[in-house]
């Protein structure tokens, strides 16, 4: 059905994109809620988790070289139980495109449009959204890739400008609220890497011998962003007052002060925010417009983007109000994601393993 095929490094930056995206919504938040002082610690724990994940993913790609990902599914455990691999997939990405529009909505309304309706700001994302993800794959990894460096310039910036503002005494208990609420959340937000599951769903987009080294250097390029903004904040408010904002990266921004020139620059910084909440939408209704369409063995993805669109903005209504998102968000999405994106490539591999299905590893792709 794809046949569009993307470079290394395009590939690298739209998956690293898609992931780190989640800084500039409540993550460093939700890791000092959770685990306090310690929140620094779980990245770099769960990015080793994650890499773990990409094991078995390689591993699985390699057993069925060429092959998409409903054909590897229905291959493995058949057509039936492929259905319930595909929705366990489906409904996480589902929900985390539709509670991140929310988010993304509300922030420019608490940020920039207090008297604009948030039906409005909904409409125009998801609108803009999904007429990016009906140009392709290729188009979203393009922007990506000219995009980054500024995202990251601007998360670099906001960094390095809070520095008159740290202090090293926050950092202490090291452990924060314990080793065991450590652990728990290093293995819940693996599920922070769930987009590295896109080179799972879409196998094709680049070539075989790439796998590998694209999951890996995404992966570590978002632990690297995770750990550093995280740490950087915890810095920046002690943990009480770091449990409080919404948007965390926000108010880091806001709490620059060099002098009556260098204030309030939240402002300039809040185009590159929108910018990546855009590219990581766009990414999400390509996915799972994509999904479907491989699924249900359709030829093109296009004619489900509007029906897409329109359920994924149904769905994002279903909080009530932002604190309700976050509860989403944080609670519910946490756990059935942090199950899906454990499970599958490491039950598929098995799969495969134990009923002797597909090519030996090594095996070179008929299809280029």
């Amino acid at each position: 059905m794809m046949k569009q095929k993307i470079g290394q490094n395009e590939a690298v930056v739209l998956i690293a994109t898609s992931i780190v995206t989640k800084v500039f919504l409540a993550y460093p938040n939700h890791l000092v809620t959770a685990v306090g002082s310690a929140g620094w610690l779980v990245a770099p724990i769960s990015g080793i988790f994650a890499l773990g994940l990409v094991w078995f993913m390689v591993k699985l790609l390699e057993y069925f070289p060429g092959k998409s990902f409903w054909q590897i599914t229905e291959e493995t455990v058949g057509s039936y139980l492929g259905l319930i691999v595909m929705l366990a997939l489906f409904i996480p990405w589902l929900f985390s495109v539709s509670l991140t529009l929310r988010r993304f909505s509300e922030m420019i309304i608490i940020v920039a449009l207090p008297d604009t309706p948030i039906s409005i700001i909904t409409l125009a994302f998801i609108g803009t959204s999904a007429f990016v993800a009906y140009l392709g794959i290729g188009a979203i990894s393009r922007s990506c890739f000219l995009a980054f460096p500024f995202i990251l310039g601007a998360l670099v910036f906001i960094m390095v400008l809070t520095g008159p503002s740290w202090k090293t005494d926050w950092l202490f208990p090291l452990l924060g609220k314990g080793l065991e609420p450590i652990m728990k959340n290093c293995l819940l937000h693996t599920s922070d890497f769930l987009e590295i599951n896109l080179l799972l769903v879409l196998s094709n987009i680049c070539f075989p011998n790439q796998i590998k080294k694209i999951s890996v250097q995404s992966i570590l390029i978002a632990t690297v962003i995770f750990f550093s903004s995280v740490l950087t904040y915890i810095l920046t408010f002690p943990p009480l007052v770091g449990e409080e904002p919404y948007l965390p990266l926000y108010m880091m921004a806001r709490s620059v002060y060099l002098g009556r020139f260098i204030q309030r620059i939240e402002a300039i910084f809040l185009f590159f925010w929108v910018f990546a909440g855009y590219l990581w939408m766009s990414t999400g209704v390509f996915g799972i417009c994509h999904i479907t369409a491989d699924t249900l063995k359709l030829p093109d993805y296009r004619p489900l983007i509007l029906p897409t669109a329109i359920i994924i903005t149904a769905l994002s209504f279903i909080p009530a109000n932002l604190p309700d998102t976050v509860i989403w968000a944080n609670n519910f999405y946490f756990r059935i994601v942090s199950i899906s994106i454990l499970a599958i490539p490491a039950m598929l591999l098995l799969a495969a393993k134990a009923r002797g299905k597909g090519a030996k590893p090594g095996a070179k792709s008929k299809t280029s």
